[in-house]
């Protein structure tokens, strides 16, 4: 009977040595950077982890250790079946949104303590629709404490008073529910801009990167503005950052499965009426990248992970790169940090013997408390809190 149970063991981790192999080029997919005081966090389905770029210079081609990746899945207590997908930017906390039984809480990341606040009561103003509406992208503005999401509707999360809300304002009457694929980011006039992406209503058609939707933060307004300049191709799964002087730099994306948008690299100047599109002179191309994330660190953008559609069989990359933005006619491009596999520090390890595996570097710095039945835990509470409400 033990020799049966052990070959079954090793069966068992075989087959998860070998699922984690075969889908290591899949690894880094989907996965969403926040930067927080001078760590990249990095969070994907599974993956929960930061890049320490602490006495970095960018302004140099050092290149960021292997050791300096640091792995943050298994700090306990934590939330269970919990997916990383979905960060909230809170100053220096990371948050998740949950809903149970027509409520919804917060789960946080405190990267100052590097604990985990779980089950926080969320308060809302008025009736919201299904968790579904927080698995998009969130905007933070470090002004007022609170991040923004496209749904059919802005929703507004304040992070500091934890509070909930839809806009008063809404003129498209639940088209914006269709439209998908975009990139959004805030300018330093309180805009939101939402570039490119498409609209899906049963004909699927790419938006003009010169037509622009536009929610305006501090105003409570919406506008669509036609931009002048050079416009760029039509795209989705790109990004968009902005610049302290009122530059977005658009990177990367396709304008149809696996063909790269051109060009690769484009600017929006917001500091200019009407807003302007130019195609500035770019060293060092990485090439064409879909699916990516990116970042504004000081003047530079940190691009990480997609798929790298330059090349013939495209394939997901595991590298950070960093653009030099200091000269608004030409930017550089350089490697900033490079994962390795195969490196004896680091890592990708298998968390539980269920199929579900996640990135776990050996450089751990935090010390994981002993576990517990969280998820019990949090029912029983949320239950309890369901019955002091209606009695």
């Amino acid at each position: 009977m033990r020799v049966f149970l052990l070959s079954k063991l090793i069966i068992s981790i075989a087959l998860i040595i070998f699922n984690q192999i075969s889908s290591n080029c899949e690894i880094f997919d989907d996965v969403k950077t926040i930067f927080i005081e001078d760590k990249l966090y990095c969070l994907g389905s599974l993956q929960f982890f930061y890049v320490d770029l602490a006495g970095i210079s960018l302004d140099t081609d050092e290149l960021v250790k292997e050791s300096k990746w640091i792995d943050l899945t298994n700090i306990k207590p934590k939330p269970d079946n919990l997916a990383f997908d979905s960060p909230i930017p809170g100053g220096n906390k990371i948050m998740f949104l949950e809903e149970f039984a027509s409520n919804f809480y917060v789960n946080t990341f405190d990267t100052t303590l590097k604990k985990w606040n779980i089950n926080e009561n969320v308060k809302i103003l008025q009736p919201m629709k299904s968790i579904t509406v927080f698995t998009e992208i969130w905007t933070f503005d470090e002004k007022t404490g609170k991040s923004y999401s496209l749904d059919d509707n802005v929703v507004i999360f304040d992070t500091i008073n934890m509070v909930i809300n839809y806009i008063a304002s809404n003129p498209f009457q639940g088209s914006l529910s269709f439209y998908n694929k975009y990139a959004q980011v805030l300018v330093p006039n309180g805009q939101i801009l939402f570039i490119g992406g498409q609209i899906d209503n049963e004909i699927v058609s790419m938006k003009p990167m010169n037509n622009l939707l536009i929610y305006d933060t501090i105003n409570d307004t919406w506008k669509i503005v036609n931009t002048t300049g050079k416009t760029p191709e039509v795209r989705t799964d790109h990004t968009a950052v902005s610049t302290s002087d009122g530059r977005v730099i658009v990177f990367g994306g396709v304008s149809k499965p696996s063909v790269p948008a051109l060009p690769h690299l484009s600017v929006l100047d917001t500091s200019k009426i009407p807003y302007e599109w130019s195609t500035p002179t770019v060293e060092n191309p990485i090439g064409a990248f879909s699916g990516h994330t990116s970042v504004m660190v000081k003047n530079y953008m940190i691009s990480a992970f997609g798929r790298n559609e330059s090349n013939k069989d495209p394939t997901y990359s595991e590298d950070l790169y960093k653009l030099n933005v200091t000269d608004p006619l030409k930017y550089k491009w350089s490697l900033l940090a490079k994962f390795n596999y195969n490196n004896s520090t680091i890592g990708i390890t298998p968390t539980m013997f269920g199929g579900n595996n996640s990135f776990a570097s050996i450089q751990t710095k935090v010390s994981a408390a002993t576990s517990s039945s969280f998820y019990e835990d949090v029912s029983r509470t949320r239950q309890k809190n369901q019955e002091i409400k209606q009695s």
